[in-house]
């Protein structure tokens, strides 16, 4: 049986292409999903007879249920096979999209989006398998393209879903995306191989446990901040869970020869600006996707008497800026792609330092000059770009700075990270909006916007002196307890 698991993974790498075909559709599939239902907010509200609030809940339950999910998921791909994790993650991520798209309620909906969240684990699960099933001289450049997928798919997911909103049923989204979803997991059926290295550690299910609420804690707090209050009883309790939970994981899995969260992804150094870094590429983007669409429609939508309030706005429709954020969306495909030339020219801190500068001047120059569609659309493009290096620096970093036995589970938290950023980010912008009004009004005024760029900004500089502190240096995991018994007989027995 051996040989027959090593001769089909012999014969499915001998076509890398395909294999990198099926993997850059599962993790498509998850980057289309993210942003899918974020044009059709308002009309899913109406439709299923909720109040903003509670449709707002259908991105939060997605966030959370891939948070707390994605590092079990990651770990068991490590301990069971990869591939056999992914085809599982899909066929869930497909089940839960059919009923999401038959969902009689609100709440129903919710619920289904929580489980899609499972689907976020396609991210670190696709690039173990990167690193397995694909010739080395091709490596480095499909970690960066499988990792720039997911901001390409979110970049698609906006356009789509405005134009599926805009011309049919609410329901197609979800049914679409159910057949993209199966078509990929086909896809991987029939080229993936499964994973050659499995390890054989136990499931930390205190471990698990903790870090799920945590992590809930933590994403709760930081998406109802903007509607509850920053400063209120509720919030400031979440943050005080979450502080007090992970203070507690921390000692439970030092304690641990197999913990869920392994301490060394966290305090060695290099993971620990790797992971920082992440939370910056998650959160710079995230205030693009929620401020440029806003400011390209406004004052589309608004009363004719609130109209000349906003005339910084561009008046178009949720398509039009859709479209135009297309190229932007495009472009990160396009740095995910390239940057192991970069990589291999400048060294291996040179893609990280490319995404944090172009997404600072991205934030820069939309902050300054933002008067024309054209103007937002090119310095998106600037910001796409970056992330699209920022993916794939932070792929290739994790696969360089944690043993290979440890791949799925080093980018699992790497997501996960990345995944709060995206969240803190989306709604500080959220809060700008709401904070900086014109007077009398609902409406955002153009201070809401400028500020949030320039923080955007100031995220992307701190960004780049965290690559400037970054030193490239794997670490290397102790012996188990039970290793160092065998070595040690080994040597008695042959001392010489």
């Amino acid at each position: 049986m051996g040989d027959t698991r090593i001769a089909h993974h012999t014969k499915a790498a001998s076509r890398p292409s395909a294999v990198l075909a099926a993997l850059l559709a599962t993790v498509g599939a998850y980057g289309l999903m993210q942003t899918l239902v974020i044009p059709a907010m308002s009309v899913l509200a109406e439709r299923l007879h909720a109040d903003t609030a509670t449709a707002g809940w259908l991105v939060t339950a997605f966030l959370l249920g891939g948070a707390v999910l994605t590092p079990v998921l990651s770990l068991l791909g490590d301990k069971y096979g990869h591939r056999r994790l992914l085809l599982l993650v899909m066929l869930v991520f497909l089940a839960s999209t059919l009923a999401a798209a038959a969902s009689p309620t609100i709440g129903f909906l919710i619920a289904m989006r929580a489980v899609q969240g499972a689907s976020m684990a396609s991210l670190p699960l696709a690039l173990a398998l990167v690193r397995e099933a694909m010739p080395r001289e091709r490596m480095a450049s499909s970690f960066g393209l499988t990792a720039a997928m997911l901001g390409g798919g979110a970049g698609v997911g906006l356009v789509v879903g405005a134009l599926i909103i805009q011309h049919t049923s609410w329901r197609w989204m979800f049914g679409a995306e159910a057949v993209f979803i199966a078509v990929a997991t086909l896809m991987v059926l029939l080229w993936v191989p499964e994973s050659p290295e499995r390890h054989s550690k136990r499931i930390d299910v205190p471990g698990a446990l903790l870090l799920a609420g945590g992590l809930v804690a933590l994403l709760l707090a930081i998406t109802e901040g903007t509607k509850w209050g920053w400063l209120s009883a509720g919030v400031l309790s979440l943050f005080a869970v979450a502080a007090v939970v992970f203070a507690v994981l921390g000692v439970v899995s030092s304690r641990r020869s197999d913990p869920i969260l392994d301490l060394r992804h966290v305090t060695h150094l290099p993971m620990l600006v790797t992971n920082l870094a992440a939370l910056l590429v998650g959160m710079v983007p995230f205030f693009f996707y929620v401020l440029v669409p806003q400011l390209l429609q406004l004052p589309s939508g608004l009363p004719p008497a609130l109209r000349p309030v906003a005339s910084y706005g561009a008046g178009l429709t949720i398509v039009q800026s859709g479209l135009l954020m297309l190229p932007g969306s495009l472009l990160v495909v396009v740095g995910g792609r390239t940057a192991h030339w970069l990589r291999g020219r400048l060294g291996p801190r040179a893609p990280l330092f490319a995404c944090m500068t172009l997404m600072t001047s991205g934030a820069v120059l939309t902050a300054l000059l933002h008067s024309s569609p054209a103007q937002v659309s090119l310095w998106f493009s600037l910001v796409g770009l970056g992330a699209g290096y920022g993916y794939a620096a932070l792929a290739d970093l994790v696969a360089a700075l944690v043993p290979r036995r440890e791949i799925a589970a080093g980018n699992g938290l790497n997501t996960v990270i990345r995944t709060v950023g995206s969240a803190v980010g989306s709604q500080l912008a959220v809060g700008f909006l709401q904070s900086f009004t014109v007077h009398g009004t609902h409406v955002p005024a153009e201070k809401a916007f400028t500020v949030g760029f320039w923080v955007a900004a100031v995220l992307g500089v701190l960004g780049i002196l965290l690559v400037g502190a970054l030193r490239i240096r794997p670490h290397h995991p102790a012996p188990a307890p039970e290793a160092v018994v065998v070595a040690r007989d080994q040597v008695a027995a042959h001392p010489h």
